[in-house]
């Protein structure tokens, strides 16, 4: 009897375990996008200096220093932040109002503003006057305020924004830690309505993704914009669950490692209709920014309309995704488990990995010594010299073996070998395309289920390819392939993000395509 009662308590503990840990999952795949703001008043931002003539919201007087909302852009002292959340409304992230009426804030206009309704300069006068609307961005005079009507469409990037009056939110979570997030939207009638999604990291390059988060705060819905160090991509791609009909835009703001991130965030949600994906290259390669035209690297003043209005004009091209399974050599007869990773740029074995795993070690060891884009490129370029006098990863091709669509290739004397999808590497190099005395060169595309490999004689080769001073040493295009690290361990890298790779089989092949918008511009 006993012994019936113990085997009966072990069966019940182990149902009960393996419930909880199937509702732990379920709750942890379930994704909602955050409404913190709502009703809380302003989201502020301390400045330490306007960079213009500001005048107070609260008490109208000239301001040097004080407190900016990062939403609707008043501008007030410090001592008065809560009267301003008491007295001027902010702007709404969700409304039953309809039609969509203006949302004026006084005063505090940009340079040269005209007015909408009489085409004269705005704000002329040393004094906290005229108006603008924080949704259309139009301004307009005090006197001609009455005439324009009072129903908002948005402005000119209104296939951009989520109206807040086709939004509905709702409370979940238990009593004390109880959140508002949206709960359905609807699609406005605007013609060719495509809205955008912004995420940024604010890890990646100069760390510019604040301005940009508090830029594209102003002009879209702030529900639209996410900042990645406080919400995952998951939570802001739930908009394509939301409307899945719609034709949704992802801007991401950041490095080569922040795109990577969003598009496996839209293959973990097993999205109907993937969203196009825009980039604003803030990291320090931008290699995947670089071919597909959105630019080497934003640093500075970054104008988010213009942002949009590329958008606009952009194509939508298709991106060849891999799967880097990699397969650990057994010990002691024991299989260890399978990892998998996804390439959207370039892998690499040996001397090139090297570099990125002595600089990725030293920023994580002193973090404060990489906030900078150029500082990060001269680290970079110290250890490749460095390499050069020490060669770690001579006699590559004794450690490991290469083969491409299950030929194998019979290496020289090299110190490693990459593996291109995208035609950019090592930061805007495109060694693919570098001609010498080799004749014709098969073409590089990034949507033509090919990889293109090629193999370094050194890190002083590196710098001549950075430079077109010599060609790499082209070893062919393949659907498949398999690198077999056969002693030892071997620097490796993917997309940036190096480790040391174990004794093993690495074999790579065609995962899927992602919807990019290529620059017209």
């Amino acid at each position: 009897m006993d012994s019936f009662f113990v085997v009966a308590m072990i069966i019940i503990f182990t149902i009960v375990v393996f419930i909880t840990r199937f509702c732990r999952r379920l709750r942890q795949r379930h994704y909602d996008v955050p409404a913190e703001n709502f009703r809380k008043g302003h989201s502020w931002s301390m400045v330490d200096m306007f960079p213009h003539p500001t005048y107070s919201n609260i008490t109208e007087h000239r301001i040097v220093d004080g407190a900016c909302c990062e939403i609707c852009g008043i501008s007030v002292e410090d001592q008065h932040m809560t009267d301003a959340n008491r007295l001027l409304q902010c702007k709404e992230l969700a409304s039953e109002a309809v039609p969509l009426r203006h949302h004026w804030i006084k005063g505090n206009l940009p340079p040269y503003s005209v007015c909408t309704v009489c085409d004269e300069q705005c704000s002329v006068l040393p004094q906290l006057c005229d108006w603008r609307c924080c949704w259309c961005r139009r301004s307009v005079h005090e006197r001609c305020l009455g005439i324009l009507e009072t129903t908002c469409d948005l402005g000119p990037h209104r296939a951009s924004i989520v109206p807040p009056n086709c939004l509905r939110l709702k409370l979940v979570g238990v009593r004390g830690r109880r959140r508002f997030v949206v709960k359905s939207v609807v699609a406005p009638s605007v013609p060719q309505w495509k809205p955008a999604i912004v995420v940024a990291n604010k890890k990646s390059g100069n760390g510019d993704a604040d301005n940009i988060l508090r830029a594209f705060r102003r002009i879209l819905n702030p529900l639209q914009v996410t900042d990645l160090c406080e919400n995952s991509p998951e939570c802001a791609l739930e908009w394509c669950h939301l409307l899945p009909t719609a034709t949704w835009r992802v801007v991401v703001a950041g490095g080569d490692g922040t795109v990577g991130w969003v598009l496996s965030a839209v293959d973990n949600l097993a999205l109907k209709v993937c969203p196009e994906i825009f980039i604003i290259p803030l990291g320090t390669g931008n290699d995947l920014s670089r071919v597909l035209g959105c630019g080497e690297g934003y640093s500075g003043g970054i104008e988010v309309e213009d942002i949009l209005m590329r958008m606009k004009t952009s194509r939508v091209v298709r991106l060849d995704r891999w799967q880097l399974e990699i397969k650990p050599q057994r010990h002691f007869g024991i299989q260890l488990p399978l990892k998998r990773l996804i390439m959207n740029s370039y892998a690499s074995v040996g001397v090139d990995a090297l570099v990125a795993l002595n600089f990725h070690r030293h920023r994580e060891s002193r973090p404060m010594l990489f906030g900078n884009r150029f500082v990060n490129k001269l680290w970079y370029f110290t250890y490749g010299t460095r390499d050069v006098l020490e060669r770690e990863c001579k006699d590559l091709q004794l450690k490991i073996r290469l083969e491409l669509d299950d030929q194998p290739v019979e290496l020289p004397v090299v110190e490693g070998v990459v593996v291109l999808n995208i035609s950019s590497w090592g930061g805007g190099c495109f060694p693919w395309q570098i001609r010498g005395t080799s004749g014709k060169i098969p073409e590089a595309r990034f949507d033509d289920g090919l990889l293109e490999v090629f193999a370094l004689y050194s890190s002083f080769h590196i710098a001549q390819l950075q430079v077109g001073l010599t060609e790499p040493l082209r070893l062919g295009q393949a659907k498949t392939v398999k690198i077999t690290v056969l002693k030892g361990s071997v620097p490796m890298q993917v997309d940036g993000e190096p480790w040391l790779q174990n004794a093993g089989c690495i074999t790579m092949t065609h995962h899927n395509q992602a919807s990019m918008l290529a620059s017209m511009m």
